[in-house]
């Protein structure tokens, strides 16, 4: 259950209260009243919640003094049963634009996941890279990139990517430093695992896109999904430095192959799963200009999922 507190010109009081009623909220009533302002607050479920936020904006567009804000509903006497909070387009866009932005916090996680996701692959110790991808910001970019697609946002897809590959060219520098001052490092069986495309890690990629789309539009906690797909990304990076570090070339076209067709799928399914869960713009002016970019995005990842298996058959 959310609470939706709207703050409104007072002529406006009789609209946003016929608009509750014909959305058939749980309550709706008036918590006060100012100069020329009434606020009034509705109690509804969450999949309710878009449609009025969408119906509220149409009938504030053009005024100045208003104001909108959601609360999630811990606790109501007596008991209302209360499903887990499903989260706006608008928060969901808040949060993954905090989530993708290129400052000192995500370059310092990167930094030092990189370093811990180095030392496990080269001591073979699985324990260490699971380590690594808890502290690994690479949900935020990619989740970032593809609510920005499904959205049709061309900034902010800008932006999702500047980070991504931020990201992902710092730990390659790390990486490669790594295997360029150490260049006689045995090669383990984690590194080993890292240099060829298999059905296992394209499967995994798959899903770890999927997951992170709904976990993160259903309002459930992405820890677990964050690390899915930086197992999907940072291990295949960091050995990708290493092995161009060594100037191991054969290994470091696979581990290549194998970074690019899981950057594909973790945005491919991340998209389409963001798209089948309704999230659109709410403006249909822009509706059909995010399906176009929509669209496009679809085609270039599974067009560059294709381009990678028929270009390595040996590696898959």
């Amino acid at each position: 259950m959310l609470i939706i507190e709207a703050v409104a010109p007072a002529s406006t009081e009789d609209d946003i209260l016929r608009l509750a009623k014909r959305n058939d909220v749980s309550d709706v009533w008036i918590s006060g009243q100012r100069e020329n302002q009434t606020v009034i607050k509705i109690l509804l479920s969450n999949d309710k919640s878009q449609k009025v936020l969408d119906q509220l904006q149409k009938l504030m567009e053009g005024k100045n003094n208003f104001r909108v804000l959601v609360y999630p509903l811990d606790l109501a006497l007596p008991n209302e049963s209360l499903e887990k909070t499903r989260l706006t387009r608008e928060s969901l866009y808040n949060q993954l634009s905090r989530e993708s932005r290129l400052d000192w916090h995500f370059i310092m996680l990167v930094i030092l996941s990189t370093i811990v996701a180095a030392i496990g692959l080269i001591e073979n110790n699985v324990a260490v890279i699971i380590g690594a991808m808890v502290i690994a910001p690479l949900l935020g970019p990619n989740l970032a990139l593809s609510l920005a697609t499904t959205l049709g946002h061309v900034k902010e897809i800008k932006q999702a990517l500047i980070t991504l590959f931020s990201g992902i060219g710092i730990a390659l520098a790390i990486a490669w430093a790594i295997g360029w001052l150490y260049p006689d490092i045995a090669i383990s069986e984690e590194l080993l695992s890292r240099t060829h495309v298999g059905l296992s890690s394209l499967a995994l990629a798959l899903a770890s896109g999927a997951a992170a789309a709904l976990s993160i539009t259903t309002g459930v906690s992405s820890v677990l999904v964050g690390v899915m797909v930086a197992v999907a990304l940072l291990p295949p990076t960091v050995t990708l430095g290493i092995m161009a570090g060594m100037q191991a070339w054969e290994s470091a076209y696979g581990a290549l192959a194998l970074l690019l067709v899981n950057i594909a799928s973790v945005n491919f399914t991340g998209q389409l799963t963001m798209r089948l869960k309704g999230i659109k713009p709410r403006e249909e002016k822009f509706q059909t200009i995010s399906l176009w970019i929509f669209s496009l995005g679809i085609v270039f990842w599974l067009g560059l999922l294709v381009l990678l298996v028929r270009l390595m058959p040996d590696l898959v």
